[in-house]
């Protein structure tokens, strides 16, 4: 992630994930390290639109709360996000909601994450091991219709 900063990603991962109870910590290394995996499978305009989300809110901060985003505590960044995201302006709501994206998803993928949740994609994929289905076989003919 060269145009944003460590610190900057932090902060992001902190007001959208927080400290969930019963969840492992946020990873930052590994989320940023997913996080960049992301965009660089993705349409470049993911990108920029992340780039620029995260601008939007740093400026959206400055402008309601009088406080660089980066000085704002814990309950006023969840505060500033959650007034975002309820903003009927979709433009508004996009600044909040499309930033959250790559950065739950780089959260919530983790088996340690998952699995207490009640999603064990292991288990899942056993699972399906057991039907397996193939299409080694050849189709009966076509019956023609009758003119």
């Amino acid at each position: 992630m060269k145009t944003v900063s460590r610190q900057q990603m932090q902060e992001l991962l902190e007001a959208y994930i927080g400290e969930p109870e019963g969840l492992p910590p946020i990873d930052p290394e590994g989320q940023m390290a997913f996080i960049a995996e992301y965009f660089a499978a993705g349409a470049p305009e993911l990108k920029a639109v992340f780039f620029l989300c995260n601008f939007a809110l740093r400026a959206v901060s400055l402008l309601l709360k009088g406080k660089p985003f980066s000085r704002l505590g814990a309950d006023e960044k969840q505060e500033l996000l959650n007034r975002i995201i309820a903003s009927r302006n979709p433009l508004i709501r996009g600044i909040g909601v499309l930033p959250g994206l790559p950065l739950l998803m780089s959260y919530y993928r983790r088996p340690e994450v998952t699995v207490p949740l009640g999603f064990d994609a292991a288990a899942l994929k056993e699972e399906s091991n057991l039907r397996v289905v193939t299409r080694d076989r050849d189709l009966p003919p076509k019956e023609e219709e009758a003119p």
